[in-house]
């Protein structure tokens, strides 16, 4: 017991370069800031943030959206303030804690205010910024002038595991959901995927000629999501450039918000360990 005790706390103490956990610490203040202002841009956050009573389109009456108690008519508009606002200092690197604590308190109430718009991937980067708040991401690129040095690697293993968990759940459930996935003769879940008008974005007549790239296409999408505890390993390289693709290829095939890019600014973590090399 002792001897795990041990191992658990070198586990632990070990140190990574903060390049990483920097990147991430940019990366995802980004793509949260990007899809607000794209609301924005869109004329949108009046119809979206906005009681359905009042004209907007929210029909949802969730008791976790407290805002309004204190704020009023104000409250959305304050939200979407603190967040845009809380999301640019943690991307700059300046008052990065409280920064994360509060914008991702105002980034919650958003979606409590329109639970349909608060979807996975909001989800999972508030959780990835709320461990960062306990780590040094800040040690590196960001206008706080701080000597750079080796941090703690605790914050980025544990988003590794949040990640892993996500990849791997995501696998599971499709087996268990819908078996064609591994399939040699149904049609293929990928191909009724990608040309779904609600989020695909491939020609259903041209591509329904072609069953076969995405029957192998969703044989290396499950491969891949169920061979995603090897992200924790020294294999994780290799199975990163992998994920990339991946998401690079949903980026071009799908329209879902900002998914794709949210999980694009994960990856500087798995590339840690070359990271650490090339620096060295």
């Amino acid at each position: 017991m002792i001897s795990l005790w041990h191992r658990w706390s070198s586990h632990l103490d070990q140190e990574m370069d903060p390049a990483p956990l920097a990147l991430l610490r940019i990366g995802l203040p980004l793509v949260v800031i990007a899809d607000l202002v794209r609301l924005i841009q869109l004329g949108l956050v009046e119809h979206v943030f906005t009681p359905y009573a009042d004209g907007g389109l929210s029909k949802f009456h969730d008791p976790h959206w407290v805002l309004a108690d204190h704020l009023g008519d104000a409250a959305a508009t304050v939200a979407l303030g603190l967040t845009l606002l809380c999301m640019s200092l943690v991307a700059v690197g300046r008052w990065m804690r409280p920064a994360i604590l509060v914008g991702v308190l105002a980034y919650a109430q958003l979606g409590h205010l329109f639970p349909p718009g608060d979807r996975a991937i909001d989800r999972i980067i508030r959780c990835a910024l709320l461990v960062l708040m306990f780590s040094q991401a800040d040690r590196a690129l960001s206008l706080r002038r701080v000597r750079q040095r080796p941090i703690p690697a605790w914050p980025a293993q544990l988003i590794r595991y949040l990640l892993v968990l996500v990849y791997l759940s995501a696998g599971i459930s499709k087996l268990i959901q819908q078996p064609g996935w591994l399939s040699l003769t149904a049609d293929p879940p990928l191909l009724r995927i990608l040309i779904d008008p609600m989020a695909g974005e491939l020609d259903p007549v041209f591509w329904a000629q072609f069953p076969w790239l995405f029957r192998l296409g969703g044989f290396v999408t499950i491969a891949f999501e169920l061979a995603s505890p090897l992200l924790l390993t020294r294999h994780a390289k290799k199975l990163a450039i992998v994920g990339i693709l991946m998401h690079i290829g949903i980026l071009f095939t799908m329209t879902l918000g900002m998914f794709s890019w949210g999980m694009l600014a994960f990856y500087p973590i798995f590339l840690a360990p070359w990271a650490m090399q090339r620096r060295a």
